[in-house]
């Protein structure tokens, strides 16, 4: 079914509900047991969010890479069911025991869909790419990659050599990003610009780019003779769907709207409140939490006040996560832990390190010297309001709310919370201006290194601490290159230990994406939370 974007405008929907028993933390399948995949059919998806530019090594917004996830074919699969890392166009790999050298086999006959072949010479192709980038012509490396210090191949055993200047254990789960999908030549010679159009990035994945309006409109076709899904894919062969039109539908009442009439298949982003009615009516909600770093605020040094890490422990214990769960959300939810997700590398629960404790936030802030409190219950100190600014999240339909209810869990500490609103295209600007003393992040990842992608100094530096904090800066790049798995799992224990001793973060909710299907759609699947199609199939 296709339909004009006005058709939108015209309906809104608001029906109450109640918590529902979530549906998984990993892969939610939809297909009833017994029948038998259909093939054809147009699956409309309603995004919450506008995607951006698609140039690929720089490509890092979350409903971007939900598209990429489409078209583009990885090294190495990590099974949403199991997280285990999975053969999928390296047939098998090997890893010496420095751990700099990896070599993998790459399966024969693949092809991207500009015909050309997906063979030794287009993967070692693409990972000095992914590690280098282009300067001349302004195409940035993957920030995610490591050094890489030779990439060689063998076409006796068909296979590619990567040696790394140093070991990188998150160098596997690298390889299943979205940001590491393999592309033709045809993608990589061409300019930035052109990079960052849909239409040309050619992968050999189960769908091929047809064409798109900017900000309103993506379409995907079924790619003929796909063959070469990972082992433990649901479907072996084509799509089943015959296109996948992706339409960004910002407004939250307007896009339900759009489903429930039957001018949509599917949706991202649903008010928790709708749950339970939409599942009563017999629509499909999932739940999906994946491991990475759960919801946090991140705290922007150099910002008023946040320096005083008796403000911070008082923030850290003034939020009571189990009423915002209460009050907000439902059972597709969970009060984060630690910085990290459950079934992350590492993991390790510390949330009676943070538990809600009213007394204890207002001694730090008595032991601060904020002991003044004026008429509106806000302390004060040499004249000064005892405030702190954030911007409402952007990509989380669920953030005014949230911040609204912990601006007042916070008021009752005597904190004031300045909830300030922006637009997609000037919140990451705003969001880091030196006033702003708190932003959210959280994201579904492969690996714990995004830690140290967000906050190594020689990164992103997100706490602003420009590496004067040598601790943290030791945390964030030793378990980087620790080999052994449980050596490194005891060094992201002691990192999180450290954020949190440090109120460096302070956790709110595991990450959570919340997909509405029609009753007719089966066989829906996700890869690291993102939406996979590639199974998906219409019921009449």
């Amino acid at each position: 079914m296709r339909f004009n974007r006005r058709d939108f405008l015209l309906g809104t929907v608001a029906v109450a509900g109640l918590p529902l028993t979530p549906i998984g933390r990993a892969a939610a399948q939809t297909q009833a047991p017994g029948t038998t995949p259909k093939r054809g059919g147009d699956l409309i998806y309603l995004d919450a969010e506008r995607t951006t530019s698609f140039q690929l090594t720089g490509s890092s917004f979350w409903q971007t890479s939900a598209v990429i996830n489409h078209l583009l074919d990885r090294l190495v699969f990590k099974d949403p069911d199991t997280l285990e890392l999975k053969p999928w166009i390296a047939s098998s790999w090997s890893i010496d025991p420095t751990g700099t050298v990896y070599d993998f086999v790459i399966r024969r006959g693949v092809t991207y869909s500009d015909g050309t072949a997906l063979d030794l010479a287009s993967v070692k192709r693409n990972l000095e790419w992914q590690a280098n980038g282009e300067k001349e012509k302004g195409i940035p490396r993957n920030s995610w990659f490591p050094q890489i210090a030779s990439v060689t191949t063998d076409d006796a055993r068909h296979a590619v050599t990567v040696t790394l200047t140093k070991p990188n254990a998150p160098f596997l789960h690298t390889l299943t990003s979205v940001k590491a999908g393999l592309v033709s030549n045809a993608t990589i010679d061409a300019s930035r610009e052109t990079q960052a159009i849909v239409t040309n990035l050619i992968g050999s994945g189960p769908f091929v780019a047809k064409s798109e309006i900017p900000g309103k409109e993506t379409v995907l076709v079924r790619r003929k003779g796909y063959a070469w899904a990972p082992a433990t894919a649901k479907n072996q062969g084509e799509a089943y769907v015959d296109s996948i039109t992706i339409i960004p539908v910002e407004e939250d009442s307007v896009r339900l709207g759009a489903l429930k009439s039957g001018q949509g298949h599917a949706l991202r982003y649903v008010q928790p409140s709708e749950e339970k009615a939409l599942v009563k009516a017999g629509y499909q909600v999932v739940g999906v939490r994946s491991p990475g770093t759960v919801n946090f605020l991140e705290v922007r040094f150099g910002a008023p006040f946040v320096d005083d890490i008796n403000v911070r422990r008082a923030i850290l214990h003034g939020i009571d996560r189990q009423e915002v769960i209460t009050k907000l959300y439902t059972d597709n939810w969970k009060v984060a832990t630690s910085v990290l997700a459950p079934g992350t590398l590492g993991y390790k629960d510390l949330s009676a390190k943070f538990a809600f404790d009213a007394a204890k936030s207002n001694g730090f802030l008595d032991a601060a010297g904020w002991t003044e409190r004026g008429t509106d219950g806000i302390r004060r100190k040499d004249g000064k309001k005892l405030e702190i600014n954030i911007y409402v999240d952007v990509y989380d339909n669920t953030s005014k709310q949230l911040y609204q209810l912990i601006q007042w869990q916070l008021k009752n500490i005597g904190l004031q919370l300045n909830i300030k609103e922006t637009d997609y295209s000037s919140y990451p600007t705003v969001s880091s201006d030196p006033s702003v003393g708190l932003r959210r992040n959280g994201w579904p990842s492969e690996d714990p290194y995004t830690l140290t992608v967000s906050y190594l100094s020689t990164l992103s530096d997100r706490f602003r601490l420009k590496g004067e904090d040598k601790k943290l800066e030791q945390l964030l790049a030793d378990h980087v290159t620790a080999v052994d798995p449980e050596r490194r799992a005891e060094l992201l224990g002691e990192l999180q230990d450290y954020l949190i001793d440090n109120v460096y973060a302070i956790p709110l909710l595991e990450d959570s994406q919340v997909f509405v299907l029609r009753p007719n759609v089966r066989g829906f699947g996700q890869t690291r939370s993102y939406p996979w199609f590639y199974s998906t199939w219409l019921d009449a």
